[in-house]
């Protein structure tokens, strides 16, 4: 436990030297600021852009709710762009160390395996975190200020199953990392995988319950009318990530 303790303080100061906290949090910020925006200016912004011409938009249209602004927030901007930008920011966590000789340096000390690989992990789920819960909350303050109130226990909740997603795509990178060399080739094959996984809802919903991704429709959930909690989608999404642990570990062991 202390091993895995020191080890994570260590990531984090890590991210602390390299401004990841600011400069993630700052864009995802920027991301939660600009949906809300976007949503109750669009008449304003297309008459200044001038590209109204031949677009008959329908002053009778229904208000988008605030559930509905936050849910396009999360999937438009956090789930894609985002997604993207963070992978990109932690494309390199086994593959840098294991370059530069710090993997070896480390392993040959009285550290485990699964201390080593957990201290990656938990490091970089709460950088992400913070940055994207920082994002969601002003994302939050902006929705209800312009669309209308919003549970804000139901928007605690989508948070911690988003978290879970969170955790999943970092434990892929982690094993990723252990079979691909190359930083960028790892950032591109885990947001291909990442993205599968997002896009299978739309092909069959049944695999899609039963892969990670599962557990992004229970987050979603919480911010619609509909908000059911699908515990096997939670539960299929931690064996997913422990699954990704458990190779990782059994692969840092053949090499």
């Amino acid at each position: 436990m202390t091993n895995f303790y020191t080890l994570t303080r260590t990531e984090l100061a890590e991210a602390a030297k390299e401004y990841k906290f600011i400069w993630l949090t700052l864009f995802f910020i920027i991301l939660g600021v600009t949906q809300p925006l976007v949503n109750n200016y669009m008449d304003v912004i297309l008459e200044n852009m001038g590209a109204a011409d031949g677009i008959t938009i329908d002053p009778n249209r229904p208000v988008p709710s605030s559930g509905e602004v936050l849910l396009s927030t999360i999937s438009g901007q956090f789930n894609q762009i985002g997604l993207i930008i963070l992978i990109i920011s932690f494309m390199g966590l086994i593959a840098a160390d294991r370059n530069s000789g710090m993997q070896d340096f480390i392993l040959t000390r009285p550290v485990s395996i699964s201390s080593y690989l957990l201290s990656k992990l938990t490091a970089h789920w709460l950088i992400s975190m913070f940055a994207i819960a920082m994002g969601a909350v002003v994302s939050y303050g902006y929705t209800i200020f312009l669309f209308g109130p919003f549970s804000f226990s139901d928007f605690l909740l989508f948070l911690l199953m988003y978290s879970l997603w969170i955790l999943y795509v970092i434990s892929l990178a982690i094993l990723i990392s252990v079979f691909i060399k190359g930083p960028i080739l790892i950032a591109v094959t885990t947001i291909a995988v990442s993205i599968f996984f997002i896009l299978i809802k739309g092909f069959n919903h049944l695999v899609f319950q039963l892969s990670p991704g599962g557990v992004l429709n229970v987050a979603e959930n919480q911010l619609l009318l509909a908000r059911e909690v699908n515990h096997f989608s939670i539960l299929s999404c931690v064996l997913f990530i422990v699954f990704n642990m458990y190779l990782t570990k059994k692969n840092i062991y053949r090499q």
